[in-house]
């Protein structure tokens, strides 16, 4: 090999590399994630007051959420327009998956002793100003996310 092959070999090389942990990593779900845990831990549970969701974790690149729970049929897509797998795999984690345009930017996988589910949803997805909800400690002190509407 002469030495502009191996020049071209090892540029392709990094490239690749480079696109794959960038296809890998998954940064936003994480600062999503983070955002939302910090804000949940910090929010003041006795007044019961409601919250819009992009204001409540200061995240708004999304246009739709959807509270999504474990073995749900509800499809996404990529922004390749490939099928999105699901993070939350387990009976004991729901999610929460933010979706732009026709593709999902993030998902928050919520175990259920975080937080638990809402129980009060007639549709489990919602428009960016509908996404506004509560969060209510049950009986035995858990935590519950609640829709309070629109």
């Amino acid at each position: 090999m002469n030495k502009r092959t191996k020049s071209a070999v090892v540029v392709f090389i990094g490239l690749t590399l480079a696109f794959a942990a960038v296809a890998i990593f998954d940064y936003t779900d994480n600062y999503v994630g983070d955002r939302f845990r910090r804000a949940v831990e910090s929010h003041d549970t006795d007044g019961g007051e409601t919250f819009s969701l992009d204001a409540f974790m200061e995240y708004y690149d999304w246009d739709s959420v959807c509270a999504v729970p474990t073995g749900s049929g509800e499809t996404f897509r990529t922004r390749t327009g490939a099928a999105y797998r699901h993070k939350a795999v387990s009976g004991q984690v729901w999610s929460l998956v933010f979706v732009k345009e026709d593709y999902v930017v993030a998902e928050i996988p919520i175990e259920r002793s975080f937080l638990a589910y809402p129980n009060n949803l007639d549709t489990h997805c919602f428009d960016r100003w509908r996404a506004v909800f509560r969060i209510l400690r049950d009986a035995d002190g858990g935590l519950r996310l609640d829709y309070a509407g629109n």
